[in-house]
């Protein structure tokens, strides 16, 4: 442990050296065999440089201010010089990608089998322990889940992109694709890492992978033995004890000895209809009668069928007892019965013909589900108009979103046309920072953390956010959990008035930041004149949500 610190505070100080440009040649070669030397250093080195690359980039942005651009609290306001912050990020980005690529070359790609890796596809679940934070890019999609109970901080939705790291469930049955092409289909309860595109690691559970020739090669390690697929088709079983199986359903594998370097010759290859069990011990025993009973993915794909068919029902019929709250502003369930339709209808039963939506550019496309409906944003004119009359002392703003990319700095959930003393503005940072506007005085931004990462591109969100007069304060949630709480200093009346769903149409500012276009789909959004409590939020998340 005392050695590991002592490494990283000589990382630290051999890095300050190098950014400050007063590097030694001695210390450079130091610095170069240490990153080397230990993969460990390596990512440290690149997270380093990462920051100070960010930082760099806020530093050189000028401090005039612009109000009705959006600031956290202990950040300066964007430059009013012209500048695109959109280059800015992208000069730290290759700077970043350049560094990352160089250290893979002393890498080798190769992944370090460190079984103390993040959750794949979790959120950023605290910040005491680092390994829970997921990469940031995908190596697999996770295509299907059926009757998934997840043990994992937050549950994961067909669609998820998947970072490296655990896939853990006690019961129900997923299908993972990853980036190679190989695929797998695991049923609980199972514990499976994520390592690289064409290496994976299995704790428990059943496997079943498919892999085409553009994967051959790809791997299930277990603490007994890996298996090295040759295509095109196996299964393996493995239980917690350590007993397992594995089955060629066609093609051919390989059985290496996890420690190949001690024992280099210990392999076993398997053919079409052979099989292998094995023990704790590792323990090979060869078996031609062995007939293992697993889901294929046609099976899983009709079982998902039937899973998002009953899902859908369930949310129609808490769809009606959302329509009759009497503190219902607006709601949009995007279920208008034509596709040639430019009009949303505001379905609360207290609404008035004004709080319609008029549809502006976007097209009609499908949503959370096969029959569900929704509206696509996709270029910069895309927008439904909304016109809400009224005061409100406490809010509650909803909606079901799949982000395709954040394109913009800010992207619009609903923003109110002028930034007027009571405008809400609601919209998403191009870092994953949910976004409350209030204009009080100078105006009053409430941030989120980064709550959206890569991984949550392509996939249905839930999105709420709930301005509480009453108790003074701002809650954000994602997927029906808080992920943040705000003090409101100045609790003041909220007016909408003239706004818009997924885009901005100022009535005063010009500039950069006034192209706020959403990238992606909504299929559901609710204007409440009230502070719903964190109980409805998540009794509405469970109702909605895609699949059970």
């Amino acid at each position: 442990m005392k050695k590991t610190s002592a490494h990283n505070d000589q990382l630290i100080q051999l890095i300050d050296a190098l950014l400050q440009g007063n590097i030694t040649q001695e210390d450079h070669s130091k610095l170069e065999r240490l990153l080397k030397e230990n993969p460990e250093q390596r990512q440290r080195y690149v997270e380093y440089l990462q920051v100070h690359s960010g930082l760099s980039v806020w530093a050189a942005e000028s401090k005039q201010s612009q109000e009705w651009i959006p600031h956290p609290a202990n950040a300066a306001p964007q430059s009013g010089n012209g500048k695109s912050r959109f280059l800015l990020l992208l000069v730290s980005s290759i700077i970043a990608a350049t560094i990352f690529l160089s250290l893979s070359f002393y890498a080798g790609w190769k992944a370090q089998p460190n079984r103390e890796q993040p959750l794949a596809g979790s959120p950023l679940t605290s910040l005491e322990n680092e390994s829970n934070i997921p990469k940031s890019d995908h190596i697999a999609l996770l295509t299907q889940a059926v009757g998934v109970e997840w043990d994992t901080p937050r549950n994961l939705q067909t669609g998820a992109g998947l970072s490296a790291g655990w896939l853990r469930f006690t019961k129900g049955t997923i299908q993972v694709e990853l980036i190679s092409g190989a695929s797998v289909v695991i049923e609980g309860p199972a514990a499976f890492e994520l390592i690289s595109p064409m290496k994976t690691f299995c704790e428990y559970g059943t496997v079943r992978a498919f892999v085409p020739e553009q994967a051959h090669g790809f791997t299930i390690e277990t603490s007994r033995l890996n298996v090295v697929d040759l295509g095109t088709e196996f299964t393996l079983s493995l239980k917690p004890s350590g007993d397992g199986h594995v089955q060629v359903i066609d093609g051919m594998v390989e059985l290496h000895s996890p420690d190949e370097q001690a024992t280099p010759a210990n392999i076993h290859s398997l053919k079409t209809g052979e099989g292998a069990l094995f023990d704790p011990q590792g323990t090979i025993n060869r078996s031609t009668d062995l007939v293992l009973t697993s889901i294929n993915p046609e099976e899983l794909s009709h079982l998902a069928e039937e899973e998002q068919h009953l899902q859908f029902k369930h949310w129609k019929q808490h769809n009606q007892n959302i329509k009759a709250d009497p503190a219902l502003i607006a709601y949009y369930d995007f279920e208008d019965s034509s596709s040639w339709s430019r009009t949303l209808n505001n379905k609360s039963q207290q609404h008035t013909s004004s709080a319609d939506g008029a549809i502006v550019g976007c097209q009609w496309t499908s949503g959370r589900w096969p029959q569900k409906r929704a509206l696509e944003f996709k270029r910069t004119s895309d927008r439904v108009r909304l016109q809400v009359p009224g005061e409100f002392q406490s809010i509650t703003l909803m909606a079901w979103v799949r982000i395709e990319g954040f394109e913009r700095w800010l992207s619009s959930l609903m923003l109110t046309d002028g930034y007027n003393p009571g405008n809400p503005h609601w919209q998403l940072s191009d870092k994953g920072e949910m976004i409350l506007g209030v204009k009080t005085g100078a105006g009053k931004n409430y941030f989120s953390p980064v709550v959206l990462k890569p991984t949550d591109l392509g996939r249905w969100i839930f999105l709420v956010t709930v301005y509480d007069h009453h108790k003074r304060e701002v809650i954000h949630y994602l997927d029906g959990l808080p992920v943040s709480s705000h003090k409101i200093e100045n609790p003041i009346p909220l007016v909408i008035g003239p706004a818009e769903i997924g885009n901005w149409r100022p009535q005063e500012h010009t500039g950069t930041h006034s192209i706020r276009s959403l990238n992606g789909r909504v299929d559901e959004f609710a204007l409440f004149g009230r502070a719903l409590s964190a109980q409805d939020i998540l009794q509405w998340y469970q109702s909605g949500k895609p699949s059970s």
